[in-house]
């Protein structure tokens, strides 16, 4: 065991000092892994990037994610603790015996497309419904008078729209009710009354 030199143990000192400080950044990550790497750990494909190697050495050995990975995660914990809030205050109303007011959860875009559904969905089943009654009594009245409709014509009133009348009505009822609740759902709600806070 020979001496060093002075700069040879200076040079020595600054290597290990330099070891030292690389493993200390890399394991220093919060979550990340005391594991070294070794290149037999980690596939390497000549193909791919070196900046995608990189990458994916640092997302499998140490956790590491990109900023965009990092934002979407983010974003996922406030969209889950605004959940957890929300569910909160309803248990705190429930608690306090207020009533569930179903119109406030539900998101302004929700409640639009509920009653332009149910809207359309009255406004075609009675066009069909009236369209329905004028062919069935069209061909009533052929048949009272002896004016016979073409073949295909009566054929399609008494096959298929004579089946269906009732049916098509019991559908437009449904609809009707259905945009009736709903309106009266939104009346009643909290957020729709007047009150004069004094």
């Amino acid at each position: 065991d020979k001496p060093l030199s002075i700069e040879e143990a200076s040079s020595d000192i600054d290597v290990r000092a330099g070891q030292q400080r690389d493993q200390e950044f890399l394991t220093s990550v919060p979550g990340g892994s005391d594991a070294i790497p070794t290149m037999s750990s980690v596939e390497l494909d000549e193909s791919v990037p070196v900046e995608e190697r990189t990458n994916s050495i640092l997302r499998e050995k140490y956790g590491l994610r990109t900023r965009e990975e990092q934002q979407a995660e983010y974003e996922r914990q406030q969209k889950a603790a605004e959940q957890r809030r929300k569910l909160e205050q309803w248990k705190e109303q429930a608690d306090r015996g207020e009533d569930f007011d179903l119109i406030q959860i539900l998101p302004g875009p929700v409640l639009i497309f509920i009653d332009r559904f149910l809207k359309a969905g009255v406004a075609v089943c009675t066009v069909l419904f009236v369209a329905a009654g004028l062919a069935i009594t069209v061909e009533a009245g052929s048949k009272a008078t002896g004016n016979a409709l073409p073949e295909n014509v009566d054929a399609f009133i008494t096959n298929v729209v004579e089946p269906n009348f009732t049916p098509g009505l019991l559908v437009l009822l449904g609809f009707s009710v259905s945009l009736g609740a709903f309106a009266a759902l939104q009346l009643s709600s909290a957020s729709s009354t007047y009150r004069e806070d004094r």
